[in-house]
């Protein structure tokens, strides 16, 4: 990602693995974590908002960079998505499971085949819900090999693009039945090259579970010392948020008090969880 030092980040749908360098995390559930890989409540290490994607509660591009990963495939509608994400942010970076990943995998929550044509993002609606009963999902938890042979071909699970001042998009609303044949013998012919290597998988093994644990480590010493401050003085962050937020049903100016997050244009009154805004009146 093309970030400078200086850029002020936002993550949408930042969920149990946000990015490092967001400044900002952005979700809209803060407690149901059915689409989740994990306990969002156990990442909040940074100043956070509880908002709906399609009503954000930021100024107009108030940001340098927005990332979103693994968010646009569980909209339902991603135009007016990503028309808010344009509208908060100058730049950004979009990564979404791959059309042959979603044939593979098969997240049945998941509403979008995504595939990337050029410089334009192309969504397909899905009409189906999860393949092979998450067969292939227990094969990466439970068998190092596969998980290995998944990493060894990150590139094709996963679409990835950088945009600046607009999202280049197009939706489909039904895939062809003889585009998802192609994709589904694509789909086979690689699953064919995963198999147990001993001498390989004990190497990445190692690797795979010295990243995991310096990763754990570091975002737990990180994420107690936030949740010491939240506990501390919630409505100092939530004072430092506010230059940055508006209402995001009037747009209007947001103010703290001892009753919650007031707008003075419409004069909805918003709460806040330990210094998270949650704008949903």
């Amino acid at each position: 990602m093309n970030i400078r030092a200086t850029d002020l980040v936002l993550e949408i749908g930042s969920g149990n693995n946000p990015n490092p360098r967001s400044d900002i995390l952005c979700d809209r559930y803060i407690h149901d974590n059915n689409q989740r890989a994990g306990e969002f409540a156990a990442v909040i290490d940074r100043p956070m908002v509880a908002a709906d994607g399609y009503r954000l509660p930021f100024k107009d591009k108030i940001f340098d960079y927005v990332i979103c990963s693994h968010i646009l495939e569980h909209m339902e509608d991603p135009q007016k998505f990503i028309k808010e994400v344009m509208r908060v942010g100058n730049a950004g970076y979009i990564e979404v499971p791959s059309a042959l990943s979603e044939r593979v995998f098969g997240w049945d929550f998941h509403l979008w085949y995504c595939e990337k044509d050029g410089n334009r993002l192309v969504l397909r609606k899905k009409q189906e819900g999860e393949q092979f009963n998450g067969f292939f999902h227990r094969l990466i938890a439970q068998t190092i090999w596969f998980r290995r042979f998944f990493e060894d071909y990150d590139a094709v699970w996963y679409v990835r693009m950088e945009w600046k001042n607009r999202v280049n998009m197009h939706v489909v609303t039904a895939p062809e039945a003889r585009w998802i044949r192609e994709l589904d013998k694509k789909a086979w012919k690689l699953t064919q090259k995963a198999k147990p290597e001993f001498a390989h998988d004990v190497l990445f093994y190692a690797r795979w579970m010295t990243r995991r644990v310096k990763k754990k480590i570091r975002k737990e010493i990180k994420r107690t010392i936030w949740a010491f401050n939240r506990r501390l003085n919630p409505g100092a962050i939530i004072q430092k948020l506010l230059p940055r937020l508006q209402c995001p049903a009037c747009r209007g100016m947001l103010l703290l008090d001892d009753d919650g997050i007031q707008c003075s244009g419409c004069h909805i009154s918003y709460t806040h969880e330990q210094g998270i805004p949650i704008f949903f009146p």
